[in-house]
Order: structure tokens, then C-alpha cells, then sequence
């Protein structure tokens, strides 16, 4: 019987360390998923970080794009402006031209008609 207790007490022993372990085996794995769960809380704030940087940058371009949509709307405005003042200089031009030639050809006909 004292052999049957010493087995027992021999087994009981085996399975505190055993139990022993497993508990340090839990706590290893407890730390360790603690530790992902940590990383991937860290991972998460860094990528919302830069989302927001990125976020935030897509609106300054787009700030900047509206801008310059404007600006080039301002130019192509004031470019056509231009143009219609050279347009209008052209035809004046042109007409002076013409006022010139009639009245050129008027006085050469008067001189004619005076020498005669």
C-alpha cells in the first residue's frame, strides 16, 4: 500500500509539473497574444495616421488643382479679351486703309483734274 501511495504521490507530483508547465505555457501564450494584440493596436494608429496624412495631402492637391482650374479659367477670360482688342485693331486698321486708299485715290484724281 505504501508502494500504491508512493506511485500516487510520484504521479500527483508528474502532473503538478506538468501542471506547472502548462500554466507557464499559458502564460507565455497570454503574453504573446497580448503582445500581437499591442502590435496590431500600434499597426492600426499608424495606419490611420497615415491615412489621415494622406487624406489630408489629396485635399491640399485638390485645393490646389481648384486654383489653378480658376486661374486658367481667369487666363483663358482675359485671353479672349485680347484677342477681341486685336481683333478690333486689326478691323481698325484695315479701315483706316481703306479711308486712306479712297482718300488717296480722291486727291490724285482732284490733282488730276486741277492740272487739266
Amino acid at each position: 500500500m505504501n508502494e500504491r501511495i508512493s506511485g500516487n504521490l510520484e504521479t500527483i507530483g508528474r502532473f503538478d509539473a506538468e501542471f506547472t508547465k502548462l500554466s507557464r505555457h499559458h502564460a507565455q501564450v497570454r503574453g504573446d497574444i497580448l503582445d500581437v494584440k499591442a502590435e496590431v493596436a500600434q499597426f492600426r494608429a499608424d495606419v490611420t495616421q497615415r491615412l489621415q496624412a494622406l487624406l489630408l495631402r489629396m485635399d491640399e492637391v485638390e485645393n490646389s488643382i481648384d486654383a489653378g482650374d480658376s486661374r486658367i479659367k481667369d487666363l483663358q477670360r482675359e485671353n479672349r479679351g485680347q484677342y477681341n482688342d486685336i481683333l478690333t485693331a486689326i478691323q481698325d486698321g484695315l479701315q483706316n486703309s481703306i479711308a486712306y486708299r479712297e482718300l488717296s485715290e480722291r486727291v490724285e484724281l482732284l490733282e488730276r483734274r486741277s492740272q487739266l
